[in-house]
């Protein structure tokens, strides 16, 4: 049998109504759980219809990779998800892998759960059958929506410690929340957690940068290179750097979107 598109009929939703008006009003939410499979298909249909683009985590991994839903099957309870953006996420996805998925759509962050069905895999491009997961939580928590950045064109953040030494970071993730950061390994460097960092700047453009204060969340040595992967919280950002952050991060979400190659076939299962 090969996936074939199925539209998915407008009903009304048995929790809450789905709509681009109505979740655009629902500022107030902190969170909404969607369990029933005709709720989960519908708000899955409109942010594939919307092209709107995924961040993916896999498994226990903290790196972030994008995608976009190709096909949502709601009488066989799957979806089709494009490769992954940056493509080194494609050697770590195997039949069974969990995957962690947010979205951004009409004004809230939608986060599920679900395991890998089937990989297909063509010249132009791989992608993924997904099963289709057993809840949905749509909420208004930006911090948890993270954009991944490029590999090949790496964004450089300068953090100043509060004894006045210049750490060279370079940016992996980032949310409205905060940040996940590479350094190189230093012998006079020490970032634990719970360090505060009082300077933060992010380098966007020659022309735009991001500062902020950081609280540091955790620090892991990554083994094969040695180098630390930080994850940390902004505090004390002012609201002229708050507007360049979601700049910025509408930035990285069109250009994933845009180098995010397409395929046309299905997976035949």
């Amino acid at each position: 049998m090969v996936m074939q598109n199925t539209a998915i009929t407008e009903k009304p939703i048995t929790e809450k109504r789905i709509s681009d008006n109505s979740l655009s009003r629902q500022t107030d939410l902190e969170s909404i759980k969607l369990t029933s499979v005709e709720d989960i298909c519908l708000l899955l249909k409109k942010i594939h219809l919307k092209h709107s683009l995924l961040t993916i985590t896999i498994e226990s991994s903290d790196e972030c990779y994008g995608s976009t839903i190709l096909e949502v099957n709601n009488d066989n309870n799957y979806l089709v998800i494009d490769e992954l953006h940056p493509e080194q996420g494609h050697s770590k996805i195997e039949i069974g892998t969990a995957v962690t998925f947010n979205a951004h759509y009409a004004g809230a962050f939608v986060y599920f759960v679900a395991s890998v069905e089937a990989i297909g895999d063509n010249p132009k491009a791989a992608y993924y059958k997904i099963g289709m997961p057993d809840e949905v939580q749509y909420h208004q928590r930006r911090n948890t929506y993270r954009i991944t950045t490029s590999i090949s064109e790496p964004v450089t953040v300068n953090l100043v410690n509060e004894d006045e030494i210049l750490i060279k970071a370079e940016l992996r993730d980032i949310s409205h929340g905060g940040v996940c950061l590479r350094v190189n390994p230093a012998s006079h460097i020490s970032i634990n957690s719970g360090d505060v960092i009082p300077t933060c700047l992010i380098q966007v453009s020659d022309e735009r940068k991001i500062l902020s204060s950081l609280n540091i969340c955790h620090v892991e040595v990554i083994k094969e290179t040695g180098s630390l992967r930080i994850g940390a919280e902004f505090s004390d950002m002012s609201s002229f750097d708050q507007r360049e952050l979601e700049h910025f991060i509408a930035a990285l979400e069109r250009a994933i979107i845009k180098n995010i190659k397409r395929a046309d076939t299905r997976i035949a299962v």
